[in-house]
């Protein structure tokens, strides 16, 4: 690492730690909406309103529940790290990534063992791909349940069930989550929690921008890792001190390219929190804040109430 980015880092570091408590790190969380919310109030309500019975049924089903004497819901996706020869190392794309680009010096997919399966076999076409559905257990749509199907035909000949997401169901896929996805500005605001000290305290932070705890666990997982694996990259396009009193300029793209931060946060991050969150925005039909391609966002008609 270079002499002069040292520096940057050493001081950062201690104006972080005087600032930790005032308005530097611990940035407050302002609401910030989206320029064209996705639902009405009355849906929005509603969303908010309703209850999925089984939340920790689907993180089992993934892998993913901590045990009962854990005070988490959730494991980390990213964790233990899934090994890999040279060869497949450099035939992954996020291996290959994380050594060139990072400069981990370990040939490691940035994910457990079930995500990188998960990752390789998951087909994605609209038509083959797995998803996700509610199915409400009574006439006041209030409670429901999740299940994931291997495809949208499958959930389609299972009756009472509406396809809310495309890829399997996970800490997000619940309807107070879809409630945040289309109303609030998530590049943001979950920038802000990313950078509070420790995961509890990024966790509470996300729960405060209106995520359930299984969903704010995972945005709290992605936090750590991106922060873990991206910061240097992350200095290098924004600069230290823009960083820590969340006053970036730098535009999330340019001429379509992600900056190198958040390219660095899709690559070390993505696989893990899209196996653990199941709920995306492009999944779920919402465009993101971040200019995609439109072929990248699946469409989802949103239509669960009476």
């Amino acid at each position: 690492m270079h002499t002069a980015l040292k520096q940057r880092l050493a001081w950062g570091l201690i104006i972080c730690t005087a600032l930790i408590n005032t308005t530097g790190c611990y940035q407050p969380l302002e609401v910030t909406p989206l320029p064209q919310p996705v639902f009405d109030e009355t849906t929005l309500q509603h969303l908010q309103q309703s209850m999925a019975s089984n939340v920790s049924a689907i993180l089992a089903q993934n892998q993913l529940l901590q045990p009962d004497a854990s005070d988490r819901l959730s494991r980390s996706p990213y964790r233990p790290l899934t090994f890999l020869d040279w060869p497949d190392c450099w035939q992954d794309d996020h291996c290959r990534y994380s050594i060139s680009e990072t400069g981990i010096p370990v040939q490691t997919f940035p994910a457990n063992p079930d995500v990188y399966a998960w990752w390789q076999n998951r087909l994605q076409a609209p038509d083959q791909a797995a998803v996700c559905g509610v199915r409400f257990a009574g006439p006041d749509q209030v409670q429901y349940e999740l299940a994931s199907f291997n495809n949208r035909y499958e959930l389609e000949s299972t009756p009472g069930f509406m396809l809310t997401h495309y890829q399997q169901c996970g800490s997000c896929s619940t309807l107070q989550d879809l409630a945040v996805y289309g109303s609030l500005d998530l590049t943001v605001m979950a920038k802000t929690c990313s950078k509070r000290m420790g995961f509890s305290n990024k966790k509470l932070c996300m729960e405060d921008i209106g995520f359930t705890p299984a969903c704010a666990e995972s945005w709290a997982y992605n936090a750590e890792q991106t922060a873990q694996s991206c910061f240097i990259l992350c200095v290098q396009e924004y600069g230290l001190i823009p960083l820590l009193l969340g006053t970036e300029s730098s535009p999330n793209t340019n001429e379509g390219r992600l900056n190198q931060c958040l390219q660095c946060d899709e690559m070390m991050a993505g696989p893990g929190f899209q196996y653990s969150a199941g709920r995306t925005r492009r999944n779920s039909g919402i465009a993101s804040e971040i200019d995609r391609p439109e072929d990248q966002v699946y469409e989802v008609e949103h239509r669960y109430f009476d």
